[in-house]
């Protein structure tokens, strides 16, 4: 009898419990109030009136939101938390300038919400809404992941496209030299930019130098002024 009071109970809390709260974490591309408006949640409204996954649907159409996870707490307070794409690259080179996360979803730039990553070239014409799947933006989003995971490469590295003979194609931070990173691989090839780095740069200069081809596991080839 106590088990099934207890039975009744609960189901009687779920149906009396309001939303008299929205606590909302996770963001920095977007403000509280864009949430707020997408998630169209009347403070008041019993938690079994409240459908969530359409709640889901409207907030996960705003542009930087990859994924929300919504739930109530007993006290009434409902929880939106969020995750939020993540800027890899920065397109240029069209009309407008626009991010793409490594999944190649293109994000706007938001006013006072610029990220410091590599520009990339060579896809201004595609549409805005479009993601870019091509296989030269995979090889891209490949080797720009790489290039994150390590402070050296994401900082020496300025711009990068992709070429069908040379693959991936990076500028150097320093005196704009031209770096060939071919497809796949790009770990080693990374550590390789830094160990040439560490070894011959950093003894003789980069003012000299005008190309360093990385494509190859037991090479490096330079081209100099």
């Amino acid at each position: 009898m106590l088990v099934g009071l207890g039975i009744i109970g609960g189901f009687y809390w779920q149906q009396s419990l309001r939303v008299d709260s929205l606590h909302i974490s996770g963001i920095w591309f977007h403000e509280q109030e864009d949430i707020i408006e997408a998630a169209q949640v009347s403070i008041g409204i019993f938690t079994d009136s409240l459908n969530l996954k359409e709640l889901k649907n409207r907030v996960q159409h705003l542009a930087y939101v990859k994924s929300v996870h919504p739930y109530v707490e007993p006290g009434g307070t409902l929880h939106l938390l969020i995750e939020e794409r993540l800027p890899i690259a920065l397109l240029v080179g069209g009309a407008v300038e626009r991010y793409a996360d490594i999944e190649g979803v293109q994000l706007p730039m938001l006013k006072g919400k610029s990220v410091n990553v590599p520009l990339v070239h060579g896809f201004a014409f595609a549409g805005q809404d479009d993601t870019l799947n091509s296989t030269a933006f995979e090889q891209i989003a490949r080797f720009l992941q790489e290039a994150k995971k390590n402070e050296f490469s994401w900082t020496t590295i300025s711009e990068v496209a992709f070429d069908p003979m040379e693959g991936v194609v990076a500028l150097s931070h320093e005196n704009g030299v031209k770096l060939l990173f071919g497809i796949e691989s790009f770990t080693n090839k990374l550590a390789n930019w830094e160990l040439f780095y560490s070894q011959v740069i950093r003894k003789k200069g980069i003012t000299q130098i005008t190309q360093i081809d990385l494509r190859f596991n037991d090479q490096i080839i330079t081209r100099e002024l």
